[in-house]
């Protein structure tokens, strides 16, 4: 049996009575904080998000789904595009670790779009997620590291993971799910320059992959002939995607743990991997008393995937700042915080703040990857301009399953950016509604309170 068709029958075989309670509740912190970073993301980045929503406005499409905050009707694929865009905007959204990939800002909208279509309740929603994540985690596991090399895995395995969560709330059986999966696979795309540069390209993959994957599925539906065991294929999606695919780990232990629970919430809204140099810089900054004029440099020791993003010194975007290490470190010891409001058109002019960028630096630190597996490490030596060298290290961001957020910073970051473009009394309805998805009887009922 192809690892396609045993993730394929997983998916089918699985329940919402089977998921133990934190996997439920690990479930929806997620939604509920993918959620937040749409509805921040229709006020902070406006001008983005209406690119794609005049748009799809132009297209039309049958009023089966809802685009969030505006309220537009249209197909689902095409609100699942908007909504996906719309949420990666912030660069605030979730990361799954084992892929590098944000993987809400597809799964999210594509199964509230589908769901509310076909009226789908809490408990077919959350499973529908789970699985989401325990395959396009399990596929990335197994193209990385290679794969980030040239290609944006919020992109390539979102498409994957969208598909997922379609099959499941289409009651596909297993061969229609493992069809599902393949034409999904073949349809990957998204390549790692907006990642480097900060474009809009990088905000539009996961909508393109939560388009791709809604459709693939129902294709699937409707019983089009199309290929089986793509992930596994001699050219297929993991030999073309990655220089050695690890294929155990496309199956083994499948059942006994679920990848949703590796899944890391952000603290700060910016590239995830420049959290641990954030932290490090903040707390020698606090401890030391330091100020922007006392450092001479900067130097951060990383695990080996992070010199290969966020290394832009001259970030003209919003969301290229969010994306630079340099910027992001430099804000961090500027302000001793790291907020929303640091990334405006008139901090990323500030000569003080350009000019210190260029005393940031890294090196990858190859060990970190077999002591510190599963998460983004940073050493960081500050040296001032007295001569002094200061040193901290810092393992895991706050957010990471190993130094999670609690129930009410999760429930309290919502808030903050919900209350950015709606009031608190619907803000907390929404949160009210997440968190008791289990009794949720339609998507509808939670689409409902997602328009301004």
């Amino acid at each position: 049996m192809g690892a396609t068709q045993v993730l394929a029958e997983y998916v089918r075989g699985t329940s919402f009575a089977e998921l133990p309670k934190e996997v439920i509740q690990k479930t929806k912190e997620i939604i509920l904080d993918t959620l937040g970073c749409g509805i921040a993301g229709y006020t902070l980045a406006n001008e983005e998000f209406h690119w794609i929503f005049d748009l799809v406005k132009e297209l039309g499409g049958s009023p089966e789904s809802t685009v969030y905050i505006a309220g537009m009707k249209t197909s689902a694929p095409q609100a699942a595009l908007v909504n996906g865009t719309l949420i990666h905007t912030i660069d605030f959204d979730d990361t799954h670790l084992g892929s590098i990939s944000h993987l809400g800002a597809s799964v999210v909208p594509s199964t509230l779009a589908l769901g509310e279509k076909i009226g789908a309740d809490g408990p077919s929603l959350i499973t529908a997620i789970v699985m989401a994540y325990e395959v396009a985690g399990r596929v990335g596991k197994a193209i990385m590291p290679s794969h980030y090399k040239y290609w944006h895995p919020t992109g390539t395995l979102g498409i994957v993971a969208a598909a997922v969560a379609a099959s499941k709330l289409l009651d596909l059986d297993a061969d229609q799910t493992e069809r599902a999966i393949s034409l999904a696979a073949d349809g990957a795309s998204g390549l790692r320059y907006g990642i480097d540069f900060g474009d809009f390209s990088k905000s539009l993959h996961p909508g393109l992959a939560a388009w791709n994957g809604i459709v693939a599925a129902r294709i699937t539906h409707k019983r089009a002939v199309l290929p089986k065991g793509l992930l596994e294929y001699k050219s297929g999606f993991c030999q073309a995607y990655s220089d050695e695919p690890k294929w155990p780990l496309l199956t083994e232990g499948i059942g006994s743990f679920y990848e949703i629970m590796t899944d890391s919430l952000k603290a700060f809204p910016t590239i995830l991997c420049s959290h641990t140099p954030i932290l490090s810089v903040l707390k020698i900054a606090s401890e030391k008393k330091l100020r922007l004029e006392d450092v001479e440099a900067i130097h951060f020791w990383v695990t080996p995937t992070a010199p290969g993003q966020g290394m832009n010194y001259s970030p003209e975007t919003s969301l290229a700042a969010r994306l630079s290490i340099p910027y992001c470190v430099t804000m961090a010891l500027a302000d001793g915080q790291i907020s929303l409001d640091q990334f405006q058109e008139e901090r990323l002019k500030d000569p003080r703040i350009r000019d210190f960028m260029k005393k940031v630096t890294l090196e990858a630190d190859p060990k970190f990857v077999e002591e510190y597996p599963g998460t983004l490490a940073a050493h960081a030596e500050i040296q001032t301009k007295d001569g002094t060298r200061l040193t901290e290290k810092c393992i895991y961001p706050k957010g990471h399953p190993q130094n999670p957020l609690t129930e009410e910073e999760v429930k309290g970051k919502f808030r903050r950016l919900s209350n950015l473009t709606l009031d608190r009394s619907q803000t907390e309805q929404i949160v009210e509604k997440v968190w008791g998805m289990e009794r949720l009887k339609s998507a509808c009922d939670l689409v409902g309170l997602l328009i301004k």
